[in-house]
C-alpha cells in the first residue's frame, strides 16, 4: 500500500472519478457525480494498492474561532476505506500521517464530524459538543449561516498545545 498526499489542483479527472466512486461505493449515492462534499478541499490523501485507490480523506486547511480564539484547523472530510481493505488500519494510517503533518506546521485542532466515533476514538479524538456557526451550502447555492450545537457528531484532537475552549465555534464557512 502507497499513501500519498496530493494538493486538490493536482488531481487528474480520471482520480476524481476513483475517487468518486469509492465515495459512492461506501457512502450510497450521496455524491453523484461529485468527488467532494461541499467544497473543494485543499488536499487530499489517497491510498493505493496498486493502481486501485482502496481510501480517501480530503482535508481542509483554515482558521476557526474556538471560543473566540483564533485556531489553525486541519478539517477531516469524507474518510473512508474500500470494504475489502477495511479493519487493516489504512484509516489510522492516513490519520497519523495528517497528525504529523499538522505537528510539523503548527496546526492546532484536527476537526471533523462524525456519528460513528470508533477509528476517531482510536486515533485520539473526543467529542466536544459545542454550540457551531457556519456557512450552510446545499446543491452549489449558499442556503444561509447555520448556528446550532452539532450533537454527539464534532470530534476534535489538538495536536500542539492550544486547549480547545467550549465557547461557540465559528466555522468562519462551511461545515466539513
Amino acid at each position: 500500500m502507497h499513501i500519498q498526499r496530493i494538493e486538490e489542483f493536482q488531481i487528474s479527472e480520471s482520480v476524481h472519478q476513483q475517487i468518486n466512486t469509492l465515495l459512492n461505493n461506501t457512502f450510497g449515492d450521496y455524491y453523484l457525480e461529485r468527488s467532494y462534499y461541499k467544497q473543494l478541499p485543499t488536499f487530499r490523501y489517497l491510498a493505493w494498492e496498486g493502481e486501485q485507490l482502496i481510501a480517501h480523506m480530503a482535508v481542509e486547511h483554515r482558521n476557526i474561532n474556538v471560543g473566540e480564539v483564533l485556531s489553525k484547523i486541519f478539517g477531516v472530510v469524507d474518510l473512508c476505506v474500500d470494504k475489502t481493505f477495511q479493519s487493516k488500519n489504512i484509516a489510522s494510517s492516513i490519520l497519523k500521517e495528517l497528525e504529523d503533518l499538522g505537528t510539523q506546521h503548527q496546526i492546532d485542532f484536527i476537526v471533523l464530524i462524525a456519528q460513528n466515533h470508533e477509528v476517531y476514538e482510536k486515533n485520539g479524538f473526543t467529542v466536544e459538543n459545542n454550540t457551531c456557526r457556519w456557512l450552510m451550502i446545499n446543491g452549489n447555492q449558499t442556503l444561509g449561516v447555520g448556528h446550532r450545537r452539532i450533537e454527539e457528531c464534532l470530534m476534535v484532537k489538538p495536536i500542539n498545545d492550544k486547549k480547545w475552549n467550549s465557547g461557540l465555534i465559528d466555522f468562519l464557512g462551511h461545515i466539513f
